[in-house]
């Protein structure tokens, strides 16, 4: 028994990373057979999964199973949502973060530093490592998921929103003032930093997408 639940948990664990992270697209039906075949599960327990996943609102089911879809009208909440996480992270990365994970949030904004000499492509992945490399120093699993699904839901939509020279700029140095927090091991300073720049970006997108 145990060790079905172990294989459950790990099937779930990995359909749930591949939505995140948009190997399936906003709008893509989920085939039941295919599934079956990736996971190395039967089809009672895939279904268990998307039904777990279905209450997490990672999908839905419509004559069949789809990837759920975000309206921007949602984006004023997920924001605020993102705020919420990412501020908690930020105070509790705070607390446990090593030298040598504050020496890699700088070196990483020193490389975010050398826009516009990088790709966006790169420029993103810098950013993605920056803040998911908080998210792991949080330590705390819970917290943590909720700040997957919010960034999920934020992502998903791809708004085309191209950000300024200026705008990077001012963003990175809200990277450097989140690590400055964290140095000190402020834990207030560094939660307010986050948030603060995850408001930063809340204003820019809403405000290009006339949502303000």
């Amino acid at each position: 028994m145990k060790k079905k639940t172990t294989q459950f948990n790990r099937s779930v664990h990995l359909l749930k990373s591949m939505i995140i992270a948009s190997d399936f697209r906003p709008g893509d039906r989920l085939r039941e057979e295919e599934l079956m075949e990736t996971l190395q599960l039967g089809r009672t327990p895939l279904r268990e999964a998307l039904l777990l996943l279905q209450g997490e609102g990672l999908i839905e089911r419509r004559h069949g199973w789809y990837v759920s879809e975000t309206s921007p009208k949602d984006l004023p909440k997920i924001y605020e949502a993102r705020g919420m996480a990412e501020g908690a992270l930020g105070a509790l990365a705070s607390r446990n973060a090593t030298p040598g994970l504050l020496d890699r949030l700088e070196e990483l904004c020193d490389e975010m530093d050398r826009w516009p000499g990088i790709t966006r492509a790169e420029l993103n992945r810098l950013n993605s490592e920056f803040h998911g490399t908080i998210a792991e120093a949080a330590d705390n699993p819970y917290i943590h998921d909720f700040w997957q699904k919010a960034q999920f839901y934020h992502w998903q939509l791809r708004a085309p929103i191209m950000f300024s020279d200026d705008q990077i700029r001012a963003a990175n140095r809200e990277h450097r003032e989140i690590v400055a927090a964290m140095r000190s091991k402020d834990n207030t300073r560094a939660g307010f930093a986050a948030r603060n720049h995850v408001e930063s970006t809340r204003a820019i997108v809403l405000g290009a997408l006339g949502l303000l």
